[in-house]
């Protein structure tokens, strides 16, 4: 406003005069900031920088152009833009009034200097953060000092810490001021620095050791004078009881005006040294005492040292030797020479050869001799050890004889290979020859029925069987031989187990017209708990082999419980199998048990590998028992055995479980997808095809690089993995998949040919969820599919569609085919008995199968017994028991 008396003029220069003082203000900042002897920076609250001075620009060797296009990071310390950077945010947001830290930077040249930065945050007119202003004050030089003061520490540090002897030293009052750590390690002190400001008295318990070594140092200090190597043992032996020998060394310390400052203590341990002249000593003392004797001799054969063994042995003093040569007791030695060249000694070094040494009686002595040329101070010798050698000779003959009876055994093994390739070729022809037989009908006829060669099939499969039976023969001796056996008790039904084998084998008796009997004790008890596997083995080795040899009469296997003085819980049981066959010869017998070697029936009859006896005696003995044979020529032979059992009181055994063929996949289930992992194209096509036909989604990899690559992109429910192959095994694959959190969702189910139970061990701990060994039947497969993934199968029925009729059921389960009689068949529908005989007059075993599996759910038992029947090709008998049922109206 203006007013008359002409206010407003007066206004005008007040305000020109603020102007121009706060102008002066920020000029005379700015010549502050300039010409600062230190370096200052201005930094944008986004890092960038806004000012600097020429001290800084100097400080980093950057012009002030260069370094506006610069953020502080850029020229920042890697390892201190963190802590950089978290100063200046809380700077920003104003939690800290100001901040110092120490950082480097990077200076145009390439290097990095040091510097201690004042940090502080300048406000806007409106009291807002605008900038960070920072001082920056050089320490390189210091910093660099310091560095160089360790680096010298620290060299100094490894100088003492890397030199074999233990040092430490102290000032004038005995107190340690330091030691390296050797001398720290050796004293058994926690670190080096637990020494320094403690005297011998704080370090060592006893007294009397502290007021040793401090006499010592004062003696040393007084006198100025080092003691230089005094020998002394360690005052505490080593923790294993050794005496520790030191080379102690104490030495005072001087200024250089020749006072005295403290002493340096030096020690090594000397024990190796020490121990060393006491071997030397001891091997003197070994070779006076040594029954060998000793001749050493120059290099014209002329003895200049012999052991008191020589003396003994020739008969001479040992003043009368050292006056000989070695001509006088060896004849084929030369007159100034060993036996051996002695240019040839020097080039060789050592010879061993034998010869004759006479006594001073004339004794021959027949010698081996070592002999060997040394070296010492530019001369020449020979040292001889000699030795008795009529020992030797008898065990060279021991030796030819165990050479004769290695021979002996590899002919052995070259009959046994010879047997071998004829029991191996006689099923592989079997499987070539009617597989061949069915590609050429094929070939001629795309349509012919698979039914028409189910017979040719039935012979390939019952060959493979066989086949596999000789393989698995040959890897569990090989496993015995290993020592790699284990036994694998369990509980089970011992009645049912000899029922088992009576169904088993029966049959075959009889086909040969024996008469086949099982005889229990009535005390024998129920359920036991041993390896039932291999007793089950075991007694079908010895009846096998009394059918197979035997051609007419019986066998009998008797089995009862022993008296023992054993636990109550342990029973030891005896098995006794006889039969009446040719009998084995009293010679043969001791070859019975000895692997790869068969008698003489067992080679005329040209079958089996030999292996079966073996096998079960070393079973018999894991199970704790033994098994003895008697036999007579033209009578026969009895062979038994006991083995020791625990009593148990159930048993979960099945004699024989029905298997169900699966034909789909239950509905409303997710979609499976499995990985089928094999170099092998055949065996992956194995897999493929048994799973493709059911609904599952399969793919395939060759190796388990390709496994992981398939595993990552489409994520498999379930993987066959086989564990030997090219590229990637399965171990690495599987170990690789189950290490990742997703591979714990996928199963791994190892399919290998290997049929050795560690094998097994070293698959499960390579993460693999399962184990299944090659040759492997369907059934296993979809059973471990089952388990695994939780997948619902749809079966074929086992009831027959049927017009609904009036049925029966058995009035009992059956266990034994001796209770399968043509009244319980006629239980049967009379449908289901007509079609079961038209199967089985025509000798198919698949229509036989398929009529078999109609028999009603009730009845299970008596479809159970019938398979055992069709399984062994008993036609016969099934038409026995259900001919006169099925001809009636």
């Amino acid at each position: 406003m203006i007013t008359p008396n002409g206010s407003e003029e007066q206004e005008i220069p007040a305000c020109q005069q603020l102007e121009i003082a706060l102008q002066e203000s920020q000029s005379h900042w700015r010549d502050l900031f300039h010409l600062s002897p230190i370096g200052m920076v201005e930094i944008s609250l986004e890092g960038r920088f806004l000012e600097v001075n020429a001290s800084f620009c100097k400080f980093v060797g950057y012009s002030q152009a260069e370094l506006m296009e610069f953020e502080l990071n850029q020229i920042t310390h890697p390892d201190d833009r963190a802590i950089s950077f978290q100063f200046f945010n809380q700077l920003i947001t104003q939690k800290i009034p100001q901040f110092q830290l120490e950082k480097r930077y990077l200076h145009k040249e390439g290097y990095w200097v040091y510097a201690i930065v004042n940090g502080y945050l300048r406000l806007d007119s409106q009291g807002k953060p605008h900038s960070v202003m920072g001082q920056i004050q050089d320490i390189t030089e210091r910093k660099l000092a310091e560095e160089d003061i360790k680096k010298r520490e620290e060299y100094l540090r490894l100088i003492l810490n890397n030199i074999p002897q233990q040092v430490f030293w102290k000032d004038t009052n005995l107190v340690f001021r330091g030691c390296n750590k050797n001398w720290a390690e050796a004293a058994q002190f926690e670190s080096q620095e637990y020494v320094i400001g403690k005297t011998d008295h704080d370090l060592f318990p006893d007294p009397k050791i502290g007021d040793f070594f401090r006499a010592q140092d004062r003696r040393v200090m007084a006198s100025k004078q080092a003691e230089m190597h005094l020998i002394a043992p360690k005052q505490k032996p080593s923790a294993d009881g050794r005496t520790l020998w030191l080379d102690i060394s104490r030495i005072p310390m001087q200024d250089s005006q020749g006072n005295v400052i403290g002493i340096l203590g030096v020690i090594e341990d000397i024990t190796e040294r020490k121990e060393i002249d006491e071997k030397l000593r001891l091997t003197q003392f070994s070779i006076e005492k040594s029954r060998d004797y000793f001749l050493f001799t120059d290099g014209k054969a002329r003895f200049f040292d012999v052991n008191q063994a020589a003396c003994n042995a020739l008969g001479y003093s040992r003043e009368e030797l050292l006056q000989m040569r070695v001509k006088d007791i060896d004849r084929q030695a030369p007159d100034d020479a060993w036996p051996i060249s002695w240019e040839d000694l020097k080039q060789q070094g050592s010879f061993t050869f034998e010869s004759v040494h006479l006594t001073k009686t004339g004794q021959e002595i027949s010698v081996e001799i070592t002999l060997s040329y040394l070296e010492y101070n530019q001369k020449e010798y020979g040292c001889a050890i000699v030795r008795d050698i009529c020992d030797r000779k008898q065990a060279e003959i021991a030796l030819q004889q165990a050479k004769e009876a290695a021979e002996a055994a590899n002919h052995a093994k070259s009959e046994f290979l010879a047997r071998m390739s004829h029991e191996l070729r006689t099923p592989m022809n079997a499987i070539l020859g009617f597989t061949q037989l069915i590609e050429r009908d094929l070939q001629r006829n795309s349509q012919v029925l698979l039914a028409n060669h189910q017979e040719h099939l039935d012979i390939i499969s019952r060959s493979g069987e066989h086949l596999l039976n000789l393989i698995n023969d040959v890897l569990e001796m090989s496993k015995i031989e290993a020592g790699r056996i284990v036994l694998n008790p369990a509980k089970f039904d011992l009645p049912r187990l000899l029922d088992c084998i009576k169904d088993m084998l029966a049959f075959k008796a009889e086909s040969k017209g024996l008469a086949f009997n099982i005889i229990a004790d009535p005390s024998l008890p129920e359920y036991i708990e041993t390896d039932e596997s291999k007793l089950r083995q075991v007694l079908i080795n010895l009846l096998g082999n009394s059918i197979k040899f035997t051609e007419k009469g019986s066998i009998t296997l008797r089995v009862k419980p022993l008296n023992s003085n054993s636990s109550p819980n342990q029973i030891p049981l005896n098995f006794e199998v006889e039969d009446t066959g040719p009998g084995i010869a009293p010679e043969e017998l001791e070859l019975l048990f000895q692997p790869f070697v068969q008698t003489e029936t067992g080679r005329k009859s040209q079958q089996g590998t030999g292996l079966g006896l073996p096998i079960s005696q070393q079973f018999v003995k894991l199970m704790g028992g033994e098994i003895t044979v008697t036999s007579e020529i033209g009578k026969g032979t009895n062979f038994q055995f006991y083995i020791k059992a625990n009593l148990a009181k159930f048993s979960e055994s099945r004699c024989q479980e029905l298997t169900r063929r699966v034909i789909g996949l239950a509905p409303n289930q997710p979609h499976y997808r499995i990985l089928v992992v094999d170099d092998n194209w055949t065996n992956r096509q194995l897999v493929i095809k048994v799973l493709n036909p059911l609904g599952f989604q399969l793919k395939e990899a060759e190796n388990g690089q390709e496994a992981i690559s398939l595993w990552e992109s489409w994520q498999p429910h379930l993987i066959f993995m086989d564990m030997r192959m090219p590229v990637m095994d399965g171990y690495e694959a599987t170990e690789w998949i189950k290490q990742r959190l997703q591979g714990q969702a996928t199963v791994i189910i190892a399919l290998t040919a290997s049929a050795l139970q560690q094998d097994k061990l070293v698959v499960l701990s390579a993460g693999c969820d399962d184990f299944i060994r090659k040759p492997f039947r369907v059934e296993v497969l979809f059973e471990k599919i089952a388990q695994h993934l939780g997948v619902d199968f749809i079966y074929e029925e086992n009831e027959v569609n049927l017009e609904p009729l009036e049925i029966s059921t058995s009035p009992r389960e059956l266990n034994h085919i001796a209770e399968l009689t043509p009244e319980v068949l006629a239980l049967l529908p009379k449908p289901l008995i007509q079609e079961l005989y038209q199967a089985t007059l025509k000798l198919n075993s698949k229509l036989v199968a398929e009529a078999i599996q109609k028999i009603p759910t009730a009845q299970g038992s008596i479809g159970q017994l019938l398979t055992q029947l069709a399984d062994d090709f008993r036609y016969d008998v099934i038409l026995e028991l259900i001919k006169a049922i099925a001809e009636t109206e």
